[in-house]
């Protein structure tokens, strides 16, 4: 019971803290720091340097002893230096950072972040927040630091406040910033292996589907016309004699036999788990993409339901991924709960 008082209370000052943040330092593309949204405060060691002079100072009074009461004196002059040659390092630094990222569940996910500064900046510490930190040393003129992230849940969702902090020069004050940008990231579903392909395909093994497709290629039989190269597609299916004539890229297209029009449904996968049929159709989706083999995508449940085209191409698959990411889920904002 006082666990969950406990819980509920920080809940609520995190959201009222939240709340605050939206309305100081709401979202940008570019950021600038400076006062309004820069916050120092004192490190352990500063706090325990804030004692040691309020020790000196008892000392010196009480033992009028003039020496102690002038080293007093001096390091309240260090102290209160070191807070505003702090807040002046992190000061004036420019950070801008935008657009969609994309990747798999598990693995990090490379978010590019440009930081500028007029003058030689020092020793900062670089994360989204709940994810991995990065270390500058310094900063001079313009960068780009690679923030990794990582997410184990499928989905779309907000990236988090971008997090500076510094306790250069002394490690007596920690300046810190929150600064959140317009990044979106979409997390695809793990692969997860499957030799299981959808009942509605003549050959059920993978190697040799694409074996057969490969032949009927080679074997010229089945050839149905040239289109222009997309992105994306396999570089077995282009028409290289064309191309050898300086004639634009084309891609041969092959006209499948007949019960061979392949649809990859979300029922035919052998696992229990929505989760891991999404996983194994992520495997399927990938593995169709290496082979060049076009392929379809059925995605269904008592609520929604999804069915893309038998196709192929760079766009196609993006296409499935994104399905395959965002089916039967909520976008999701992600909330930055962490206030230190």
């Amino acid at each position: 019971m006082r666990w969950q008082l406990k819980q509920t209370i920080n809940q609520y000052f995190n959201q009222r803290f939240i709340t605050w943040l939206n309305r100081r330092m709401p979202s940008k593309t570019k950021q600038q720091l400076a006062q309004r949204n820069i916050f120092i405060l004192p490190t352990r060691f500063g706090l325990a340097f804030i004692g040691f002079i309020i020790l000196l100072f008892i000392l010196g009074t009480n033992y009028q002893n003039n020496l102690i009461i002038i080293m007093c004196y001096l390091f309240s002059s260090l102290f209160i230096s070191t807070m505003f040659y702090s807040f002046f390092n992190m000061a004036g630094l420019s950070i801008s950072a935008k657009g969609n990222f994309d990747g798999f569940a598990g693995d990090n996910i490379i978010i590019p972040v440009q930081v500028s500064a007029a003058q030689l900046k020092q020793s900062f510490s670089f994360n989204f927040s709940n994810h991995q930190q990065v270390k500058v040393l310094s900063i001079d003129e313009s960068k780009i630091i690679n923030l990794p992230v990582k997410f184990n849940v499928r989905g779309k969702r907000a990236l988090n406040r971008l997090i500076i902090s510094s306790e250069y020069p002394l490690g007596l004050f920690k300046c810190w910033t929150k600064l959140q940008f317009d990044i979106n990231v979409i997390t695809y579903p793990k692969p997860l292996k499957c030799h299981l392909l959808s009942t509605n395909a003549t050959i059920e093994n993978l190697d040799e589907l694409q074996e057969s497709v490969m032949g009927n290629m080679i074997k010229g039989d089945d050839f149905y016309e040239l289109k222009q190269y997309q992105v994306g597609e396999p570089l077995s299916h282009v028409a290289w004699k064309q191309v050898a004539k300086g004639d634009v890229w084309q891609t041969k297209h092959y006209s499948q036999p007949q019960g061979q029009s392949i649809i990859l449904s979300i029922n035919d996968m052998p696992s229990h788990s929505i989760e891991n049929k999404l996983s194994n159709l992520c495997y399927l989706v990938l593995q169709y993409q290496q082979a060049g083999i076009e392929f379809g995508l059925q995605l269904q449940d008592n609520v929604v339901s999804t069915t893309i085209e038998t196709s192929s191409g760079e766009n196609h698959i993006k296409q499935c991924l994104v399905a395959l990411a965002t089916f039967n889920t909520k976008t999701n904002t992600s909330i930055d709960m962490d206030v230190s």
